[in-house]
């Protein structure tokens, strides 16, 4: 057992003491019937101290609550202790912790035990703990102790250790009005050129064996006196492969209400895109380039795949990687796919994937997650902000000749950041299935 995980008492308690044995002492000794009177509260706090000290030492806990939230929602840091006869004051304190918002800002906590939490047996004091970037971030480590009444015994402070919350990324705003291209499968919210089962009102034609009895047109049919029923277009699905550059993390990230960083931008765009296309019946997959975290989550659908994709985008770690194998980043990318690259572009490779992907016949849109608040990072050194202006102009020729190449690049911009681009991308394959 630890120093601090016992009843001790307290300067104040072995003050009064001393001097109430003083008092008692001189009274007697020197016949003052005053000095008696005058330490005679005291004694009487320290004889109730005495009998009121708790006995038992108290079992304490603390937990997180909820462990999986956005970055930016509020979450609850709660500190149990057991309710033991004699405590009268509990009081909590929590570390700072980076990228965790405190309420109170102190994050220090006092209650004063009462009939309530005696009756209940415990004793719970909630810090407020807000995650303000997506990522594993720790809260605490915390410290716990308690008084007994007058503040004669004294127990902790006890250590507790560190919590960990996952944020996840809070996707951006957006919203694509252009339907993807090369829908392939049955499923979604994409009109097919067949007819089959769908949403979308095609044609009334005669009834033909096998036809479900829903589809009869009945006004049509008693006109003409054979059945008639409706047909639909087929509603079908893409596979949007989603590619995260996680090679560099450029700027100084505000968290979830502050400026973002280069990463910051990859990482919710990657998850509002997600999103939007999985909101839409599509399907989803998500490939990252990092040397510490290389992640691949296979094509899935539905809203647990969506919940999938957001916890792995929340384990991204930046780290530079020197070479990726291309067969890698081609692995289970299919005709009529379309890939979403998103990237700062500061590292030439993810544009070289790009190319590679493209005149594989596949439909590539690169994004450009950089960012016009994203400033040189070595901005006070004159050599770091004469290399950065280097690599700036390279990384302009660069998107030319991918732009020339046919793959296009776009800023992020929100909501229509992609809709130009998908009409484009839907009337090239339309002109090549006519064709």
């Amino acid at each position: 057992m630890q120093p601090s995980d016992r009843w001790a008492a307290t300067h104040a308690h072995v003050r009064a003491l001393l001097v109430a044995a003083v008092g008692i002492a001189a009274s007697v000794i020197g016949q003052r019937s005053d000095l008696l009177v005058l330490v005679t509260p005291l004694v009487i706090v320290v004889v109730w101290s005495v009998l009121t000290r708790p006995a038992t030492v108290p079992t304490r806990g603390m937990t997180v609550s909820p462990p999986v939230l956005r970055e930016g929602d509020r979450a609850q840091l709660v500190v149990r202790t057991e309710h033991v006869p004699g405590m009268d004051l509990v009081a909590t304190s929590v570390a700072d912790s980076p990228w965790v918002r405190l309420r109170p800002t102190h994050g220090s906590r006092v209650h004063l035990a009462g009939a309530e939490d005696q009756q209940a047996g415990t004793v719970r004091l909630t810090t407020g703990a807000d995650p303000q970037r997506w990522g594993t971030r720790r809260i605490g480590p915390g410290l716990v102790g308690a008084a007994s009444p007058w503040g004669a015994f004294r127990w902790g402070p006890v250590p507790l250790p560190e919590r960990s919350v996952r944020a996840l990324p809070n996707p951006s705003v957006f919203d694509a009005s252009a339907p993807a291209p090369h829908p392939r499968g049955l499923v979604g919210l994409h009109r097919s050129l067949r007819p089959g089962e769908g949403s979308e009102f095609a044609s009334i034609r005669p009834f033909q064996w096998g036809d479900r009895l829903k589809r009869i047109h009945w006004a049509r049919s008693l006109r003409s006196g054979e059945l008639h029923v409706t047909s639909s277009y087929a509603d079908q699905d893409t596979h949007v492969a989603v590619i995260v550059d996680a090679h560099y993390d450029l700027g100084v990230s505000g968290g979830a209400s502050g400026s973002p960083s280069s990463l910051d931008h990859t990482v919710r765009a990657a998850a509002a895109i997600s999103e939007h296309f999985l909101h839409q019946g599509d399907r989803v997959s998500l490939q990252v380039f990092s040397a510490r975290t290389p992640v691949r989550v296979p094509v899935g659908a539905g809203r647990r795949h969506g919940r999938r994709i957001l916890e792995t985008l929340s384990t991204i770690v930046p780290s530079p990687q020197e070479e990726t194998d291309h067969r890698q980043v081609r692995f289970g990318l299919r005709a009529g796919t379309l890939v979403v690259m998103i990237s700062a572009l500061i590292s030439p490779q993810a544009l070289t994937h790009a190319a590679m992907l493209a005149r594989s016949g596949l439909s590539v849109v690169v994004i450009d997650a950089l960012g016009q608040d994203i400033t040189s990072p070595g901005e006070q050194e004159p050599i770091g902000i004469l290399a950065w202006r280097i690599r700036m102009l390279e990384r302009a020729r660069e998107v030319r000749r991918i732009q020339q190449a046919g793959v296009p690049v776009v800023p992020w911009l929100g909501p229509g950041s992609l809709d130009v681009v998908l009409r484009s991308l839907a009337r090239r394959g339309r002109q090549g299935m006519v064709g």
